[in-house]
């Protein structure tokens, strides 16, 4: 049997990249509308995430144009590039763990696993991440092989990045499971190719995103990664 991993907000926290961006990207969307409180910009985030953004970018601009409108959304976008996306990517290649880290039982749960499936992983994640699960996190060794999109230029919720997995582990789908955050990106594509899937809340901002059809519905659902040491 193969497990399939997401790497964001499944094996990694982000909350800590999020509050930064979020109290940035707040700081900058007031500064074009003055009567932004703090509730009204978690409501426009809120309704930006349910509209189903693809990576951070897409975010960013969603939440941007939830709070100022089609018209003027995009002026603010690119001072936000300039005043906190881009001060924030440099941050973070210089200390990934000051914003990144492992969810606490990440390790356990892999050691155990990996003893008795092979596990890979399938996320829309830099090239840089390699590295990172190599030599900050030491997690690059419990997986038999890893697909990040901008390698094999195919992003998930696009099928090719996953049918790509099930070639390299040369596995029938119903002998593989997909473990991740969301039930648009990871649980839907994979059910939808024959997969068993597995969502995990922790602290994701997409775990609020409701299944839409049958495939999106998850096998299991939990809160975080120990429950799998039970089933698997």
């Amino acid at each position: 049997m193969w497990l399939f991993f997401d790497i964001g907000e499944t094996l990694l926290s982000e909350k800590r990249f999020h509050t930064v961006r979020n109290k940035g990207l707040y700081n900058v969307l007031k500064s074009h509308r003055k009567d932004l409180t703090p509730n009204a910009y978690d409501e426009a985030h809120r309704r930006a995430i349910l509209c189903r953004p693809e990576g951070e970018s897409s975010r960013v601009r969603a939440i941007a144009r939830e709070v100022l409108g089609e018209n003027e959304f995009y002026k603010a976008v690119l001072e936000y590039r300039e005043k906190v996306g881009h001060p924030l990517l440099n941050s973070l290649e210089k200390d990934p763990n000051s914003f990144f880290q492992p969810y606490p039982e990440v390790r356990e749960v892999l050691a155990y696993l990996s003893k008795r499936h092979s596990l890979a992983v399938i996320a829309n994640q830099h090239r840089n991440v390699r590295n990172l699960l190599e030599r900050t996190w030491g997690l690059a060794s419990y997986f038999q092989f890893m697909i990040l999109s901008e390698e094999v230029g195919f992003k998930k919720p696009d099928r090719e990045i996953f049918l790509l997995a099930l070639d390299r582990a040369r596995v029938d789908p119903s002998e593989a499971w997909m473990i991740g955050d969301r039930v648009d990106t990871d649980v839907g594509p994979s059910r939808s190719l024959g997969m068993k899937a597995i969502k995990i809340k922790h602290d994701s901002e997409m775990s609020v995103i409701e299944p839409i059809s049958d495939n999106e519905e998850p096998d299991f659902q939990f809160i975080d990664l120990k429950p799998l040491l039970n089933i698997f």
